[in-house]
């Protein structure tokens, strides 16, 4: 007689086709994400790539001793400035590589190509009159020099980056993120605002400045401009350019390389106090007087004269390529390509 504690007869399994109920799990999952992708897309939302140092580290291996490659540093202005379309338009017997960091100054990546004795390309790098000897921390890029450096002693970060980039690249859902959702939906009971700016997976950056309001983007150029703080005298800045940038820019060319310093659109209040504050004779065109860099200003190439800068300081979306084609040629009529471009002698 079986106990009343215990029992040595088998548990009954319950009936049921157990791979048909998890085959409709996967596909219900895959219906709601679909679901909720296409809403989330449907509210302008796109897809974006989270840049990271190794993402850009992949970026910096592309990087060789190939005189063809053209190599675009800066900070926001660049990568929301930079394309690769107009670039590969304009010239299909180059190969461009973006390099600019969001935030982080350009002249550690310079210092980097710098030490390569490798690199023979051309280095393009932004710089604003403002920045220079302010916002040239050349320790703020060590993350991404050093995980560049490492990229291939740490297999665990890699993979995680070359699984996550695809999937990033594709689902518009996970631009939005939970915290953010919440936020919105518990916070404000609305649905969250897309994203201005998104990345794709080689680090080409899109602003679509049709989805920030008008007022939003006057009081970010409003609250830039007061934050600006006395302009630094022409002779220490031009000291400053002298003593951390010319040296990286003369040990470039002295492997076969070159450098051009490009000065980049502006408009609105922020060109108005560039303008009055670094009057361009004694800044700009006194520097250039005395680099061995190529050295341009947008004013100078008609095409991107008067080109429009919604927040003051960086281009939307829609003119990205008509920059990139613009800057190229320049860059040609200076003969920075001449025996560069694939197929010449």
């Amino acid at each position: 007689m079986p106990s009343s504690t215990s029992s040595s007869e088998p548990r009954a399994v319950p009936d049921g086709n157990w791979r048909a109920t998890w085959l409709a799990t996967l596909a219900l999952a895959i219906a709601l994400t679909c679901g909720f992708e296409a809403f989330t897309r449907a509210h302008d939302q796109r897809p974006t790539v989270v840049d990271d140092p190794t993402l850009w580290s992949l970026s910096r291996h592309r990087v060789d001793g190939d005189r063809s490659t053209i190599v675009f540093l800066g900070a926001s202005r660049m990568a929301l400035g930079y394309s690769a379309r107009g670039f590969a338009e304009a010239a299909p017997g180059l190969r461009g590589v973006q390099l600019a960091i969001d935030g982080v100054p350009p002249l550690g990546v310079l210092r980097d190509l710098a030490e390569d004795d490798q690199f023979r390309g051309v280095a393009v790098v932004d710089i604003i009159e403002w920045d220079v000897g302010v916002f040239d921390d050349i320790d703020s890029v060590r993350a991404w020099v050093n995980r560049s450096n490492a990229l291939w002693r740490a297999p665990g970060a890699l993979a995680n980056r070359l699984l996550a980039t695809p999937v990033q690249a594709r689902l518009a859902l996970l631009a939005i993120g939970s915290h953010r959702l919440l936020n919105a939906l518990l916070g404000r009971r609305t649905w969250p605002r897309p994203t201005t700016v998104v990345a794709d997976a080689d680090r080409s950056s899109y602003a679509d400045y049709r989805l920030t309001e008008p007022a939003a983007l006057k009081a970010r150029s409003e609250r830039r401009v007061a934050g600006v703080g006395p302009p630094v005298p022409p002779d220490g800045w031009l000291a400053f350019l002298a003593r951390d940038y010319e040296p990286w820019i003369q040990r470039i060319r002295a492997h076969g390389g070159d450098v051009v310093i490009l000065h980049m659109p502006i408009d609105g209040a922020l060109a108005a106090l560039i303008d009055r504050d670094y009057p361009r004779a004694r800044y700009w065109d006194a520097y250039a007087a005395r680099s061995a860099a190529h050295v341009l200003h947008f004013r100078d190439i008609p095409a991107i004269a008067t080109m429009a800068c919604p927040d003051d300081m960086h281009l939307d979306q829609r003119d990205k390529d008509a920059f990139t084609r613009a800057v190229v040629g320049a860059m040609r009529e200076r003969g920075v390509f001449r025996g560069r471009e694939r197929g010449s002698d």
